[in-house]
């Protein structure tokens, strides 16, 4: 199969992945482009929305923010405050910190696609954003007011947005250049398009193989390479402007994990890895994040 981040059409690496989440240890295949190396499934799945049961973790309710992450939030997302700043440091959280150095503002008009049930806009919106929208076929029902989340696919909206976020969804979409062209068609002048995603080029996928947590077949469909994304984001009309490797500790835990056969969905690691295990774990991805080995990175586009 043609890669879909390159399109090379060489004859690439065969893959076989076990679903391991939740368990089932169904088997899919998969292929590796022997240019980009980027991962991408090869089985069809006849209904994806069984892979994505009640229990997955992006449909879980939202729940009330406190006091102290929302001025947490809001000083990451650009609201400074030494409350906030004491507050980062004690629990730093990749996702806004990462936001926060892309330049939004509360006015922005902020879409995030495939939200789930819409935890990362709410809190957003405990911080002071007022323009959050998000978009995704797999929830139950879309819901108005703060937040407005809308049970469809990309390429049924329409506006113009300031900046669009895929935080962890470009993975699970089966034609990665139609999304992104569908955002390059909403994004406003000068906007920006943040791309959350899990890369084939790193540490954990070279020490891990199949046992890799972030592989997670058969959910992810594809998953790119450094190059790879570069390729894509071309082909659709964007520029990679930055990239910060934003990966933690979850690559290590998870993937032991599965190395050992404990399904995420029933196992919890601080039963399985003692305090120590875990502040090492940590230690190494950060070390992985400087060397721009980190298993998941955030990519920056804009219009080409």
């Amino acid at each position: 199969m043609i890669c879909k981040t390159c399109l090379s059409d060489s004859e690439h690496r065969h893959h076989v992945f076990i679903e391991m989440m939740f368990g089932t240890k169904e088997r899919f295949e998969y292929q590796e482009c022997s240019d980009c190396g980027t991962i991408q499934r090869l089985s069809d799945v006849a209904d994806e929305s069984r892979l994505y049961p009640d229990g997955y973790y992006s449909f879980s309710r939202p729940s009330r923010n406190s006091r102290v992450t929302a001025v947490r939030d809001a000083h990451a997302l650009g609201t400074k405050s030494i409350l906030g700043a004491v507050a980062s440091f004690v629990r730093y959280d990749p996702i806004v910190a990462v936001i926060g150095c892309f330049g939004i503002n509360p006015c922005s008009r902020v879409l995030d696609v495939g939200c789930g049930s819409g935890k990362l806009l709410y809190r957003m919106s405990a911080a002071g954003f007022k323009n959050l929208t998000g978009v995704d076929p797999y929830i139950v029902e879309p819901t108005a007011g703060a937040v407005t989340i809308r049970k469809s696919d990309l390429q049924s909206m329409s506006g113009e947005f300031d900046f669009i976020m895929f935080n962890h969804s470009l993975e699970h979409m089966p034609e990665p250049d139609q999304s992104l062209s569908n955002a390059r068609r909403l994004l406003a002048p000068g906007g920006r398009i943040l791309v959350r995603i899990p890369t084939s080029s790193s540490h954990a996928w070279r020490e891990y193989g199949p046992n890799w947590v972030q592989l997670d077949a058969p959910r992810h469909v594809v998953i790119p390479s450094r190059k790879g994304m570069s390729a894509l984001a071309e082909r659709c009309g964007l520029r990679v402007r930055q990239s910060i490797d934003d990966s933690t500790a979850f690559q290590f835990w998870g993937s032991e994990m599965y190395r050992s056969s404990k399904p995420l969905a029933s196992s919890r690691p601080d039963d399985v890895f003692s305090r120590r295990e875990m502040r090492e774990f940590a230690k190494r991805a950060a070390t992985l994040n400087i060397e721009q080995q980190g298993d998941q990175v955030a990519f920056l586009l804009n219009a080409a």
